[in-house]
Order: structure tokens, then sequence, then C-alpha cells
């Protein structure tokens, strides 16, 4: 694809330059400094040879810096820039119809003058106001549809990271509806997650296709919205890094299961919203003191100790229960300690006696 670029480049410049060439060949033998034939043929030879080789290297750069600023923008803001240039230059032509009026050379100066100015203050005001513009819009259409005026709240915006999508229980929350707005999945998460994927470990070639399976469901669910944009920040090359500015520039929320993408994020001071933290503190207290019933499944690591875990997954280490591994018995928490992990209950048994399994 970039050399097919680079050819149609070379050709285009080899042609434009080569008519160009031609041009100057003929004005110069019409000032009588060389022959015509002569002038023609030598410009002309020389505007195609120069355009053939320096047009991708002139062209490039230039084409590649405006390419990756309209990356780093949002939909809404090409689309607010662009409609108020559209508006700009449709008011521009209706004050160049009195313009007209003026004589050569005011005419042409000041026409294109006002179709300049105009275009960029349209785009300008357009794209500083594109939030009041959105709103406007938003709430034009809902009066278009129910003929309510009643303020809706303003949906959240999520830049959601591969770890989320792998770990699933978005799809949970947004279906019982405790995440709603716009999940916005850019385009480099999604190359992510199809390397993950095709991966040869098939481990990983698991993990990648649930993240594809939970997009796919994502997506069935009416309380969100799943955009996949092309919105990306050429300037990081790592993804986490791509993700927290990417949240910066729109002022949207991460969310992830990465401890380490978090903490990047915190230090960005971009808000970032981990399942893992939020499934800590929805886990039901548990206090020293309390009676619980648990199964005993595994030994602990001291030699005396049993190990059992809790509806929602917290360990329990029974002081004393390596006896009763295999069976439910009925013991009294001592003490609760919560870790980075989560939480670590130790309880000990009420009684030696043991309950069927």
């Amino acid at each position: 694809m970039k050399h097919s670029a680079h050819l149609f480049l070379r050709l285009l410049g080899m042609f434009l330059l080569g008519w160009l060439g031609m041009a100057v060949g003929r004005t110069l033998a019409f000032l009588g400094a060389y022959p015509e034939k002569y002038a023609v043929l030598v410009y002309t030879l020389l505007g195609a040879l120069v355009g053939l080789i320096l047009t991708p290297y002139i062209v490039l750069p230039p084409l590649n810096y405006i390419r990756r600023r309209v990356l780093e923008l949002p939909a809404q803001t090409v689309w607010a820039g662009i409609l108020g240039m559209t508006l700009g230059l449709l008011v521009s032509s209706l004050l160049s119809v009195p313009l007209r009026l003026l004589p050569s050379p005011l005419r042409e100066t000041l026409t294109l003058a006002a179709h300049l100015i105009l275009a960029y203050l349209g785009a300008f005001i357009f794209v500083a106001r594109q939030n009041d513009l959105a709103a406007f819009m938003a709430t034009f259409r809902r009066l278009g549809q129910s003929g309510s005026t009643a303020p809706t709240q303003q949906p959240w915006v999520y830049v959601v990271d591969t770890s989320a999508l792998i770990d699933g229980r978005i799809v949970d929350m947004a279906r019982l509806g405790f995440l709603q707005g716009t999940l916005l999945v850019p385009r480099f998460i999604l190359t992510e997650l199809q390397g993950i994927a095709d991966a040869l470990d098939g481990d990983k070639r698991r993990r990648g296709r649930r993240g594809l399976d939970m997009l796919r469901e994502l997506q069935s669910i009416p309380s969100v919205e799943v955009r996949i944009t092309d919105m990306d920040v050429p300037d990081e090359k790592e993804v986490d890094r791509k993700v927290i500015a990417l949240a910066q520039r729109l002022g949207a929320q991460v969310l992830t299961t990465d401890y380490n993408l978090t903490q990047i994020g915190r230090l960005h001071q971009v808000q970032v919203l981990n399942i893992h933290d939020l499934a800590k503190i929805m886990q039901p207290p548990v206090l020293p003191g309390e009676r619980l019933t648990i199964s005993i499944s595994q030994a602990g690591k001291s030699p005396d100790q049993g190990v059992g875990f809790l509806p929602d997954g917290t360990m329990v280490v029974v002081e004393g229960g390596r006896d009763l591994i295999g069976s439910k018995a009925d013991v009294q928490i001592t003490k609760v300690l919560q870790t980075t992990g989560g939480r670590i209950v130790f309880a000990r048994p009420i009684s030696q006696g043991r309950k069927g399994a």
C-alpha cells in the first residue's frame, strides 16, 4: 500500500510539474529568451523529472502530519469543524454577490479573503462550542421523538481496555444497568485483542476469543452504546499510554482490570474504574465473631490449617481444620486481613464434629 501511494504521487507530480514546465517553456519562448520547441521540451522534461523524484518527499510529510492530527481528534470535533466551515462558505458566497460589483482586482481579492476568513471563523466557532452544539442536537432529537423537554443526564464515556473485555464482567454490569453510556473501543485495542485471539498459545487464544465474544455481547445490550473508533495517539507506542492519553483528550473514564494501567491513569489524573476494585468493595462484610458454615477443601500452609472459600471467592484459613478437609464445618471468624490481593479470613472450628459434604 505504501509503495502504491509513492508511485501514484510520483506519477501525479511528474504530470503536474511537467505541465507547469511546459507552461514556463512557452512563456520564456514568448518572451524571446529561447526557441519555442527547445524551451518547451527542456522545461517539460525538467519539470517531469523533478516531480517524479521529489513529489513524495514534498507531499508526504505534511499529509502524514495532517493524518496524525485528524486521528487524534474526536469524531465530534471533526464533524463540528466541517459543519462550521460549510456554513462559513455559504455565508461568504452570499457576501460575494455585492463584492462582484467592485472593480478588479479588488473584487477577486475581497471575495477570496471573505471565503477564507468566514470558513475559518465558522470552523473555529463550531469547534469551540461543539459540546453546546451536541447538547442542542440531542435535545432536538428528544423533542422529535417524544415531545418532552425534560433534561436528561449526559451519558458517560468510557475507554475500554483489552483486559476489561477479556474479563467479561462488564457485560453483566451493562446488562443489569450498572454501566450506561458510551463504551469507546479504539481500533488499536481491537487489533491487540485480535492478535491475542490469533496467538499460538492455547490459553492466550482462548482469552482473546473470549474478549471478542464479550464485545459482541456488549453490542447487543441496548443500555450501552459500543463505538469502535479510529482515534489514535501516534506519539505513544505502548497501548496503555495510548488509552490514558485518549481518555485525557476526550475527558473520558478508563474501564480496565489492569493494576498497572490503573496506577498510570491515576498518576495522570485520569479517572480509572478498575473492575477488581469494584468487586472488592462489593464483597459482603465478614466480621470477627461471626459464625459460618464452609466446605474445607484443601490444606493450609501450616501443619494444622485447612482452607475453604466463601461464595465470593474469599479465602478462609481455618486453624486446626486440617482434619476437616473434605467436609463442611461450623467455624467462627477470628480475624480478617485486607491485602492488595483481596481479603483473607482466619477462623477456628466451633466443634470438631463433621457435617456431611
